[in-house]
C-alpha cells in the first residue's frame, strides 16, 4: 500500500536503505524512493508484464542531476546482473568489473 515501508538491502555492496511505498499494483508494479537520508529523491519503479515468453520487467530511475549519476546507473547495472543470475539459479558476488566498466561508460555519457 502506498506511504508502506521498504528497506532496501545491498547486502555486502551498499548501505540499507529506509524508504517508502509511493505506487503499488499487485503483481504489476512498484515504485519507491532509493534515496538515504537528507539526499535527493531517486525514485524506482518496477514494471512487471506478461509477454509470450514469460514476463517483461521495465525498471525506471529518476535521478537527480548531480555527479552521482554515473555511480547510481552502473551500481544498478551490477545489482541487475546478479538478479538476472539468481532468476537462473545462480547466486553470484557483486561484479565489481563490471560495475567499474560501467561507471565508466556512464561518465562518458554524463559529461
Amino acid at each position: 500500500m502506498p506511504g508502506g515501508e521498504v528497506k532496501v538491502d545491498f547486502g555486502l555492496s551498499g548501505t540499507p536503505i529506509d524508504s517508502h511505498v509511493t505506487a503499488i499494483q499487485h503483481e504489476s508494479l512498484l515504485e519507491y524512493s532509493w534515496s538515504a537520508g537528507s539526499d535527493p529523491e531517486r525514485p524506482i519503479r518496477w514494471e512487471l508484464s506478461p509477454t509470450e515468453r514469460g514476463t517483461l520487467l521495465k525498471l525506471t530511475l529518476t535521478l537527480p542531476d548531480d555527479d552521482r549519476v554515473a555511480v547510481s546507473c552502473a551500481g544498478w547495472d551490477a545489482h541487475l546482473e546478479m538478479l538476472t543470475a539468481a532468476l537462473e539459479g545462480i547466486n553470484i558476488h557483486f561484479p565489481a568489473d563490471r560495475f567499474r566498466q560501467a561507471r565508466e561508460g556512464f561518465s562518458q555519457l554524463t559529461r
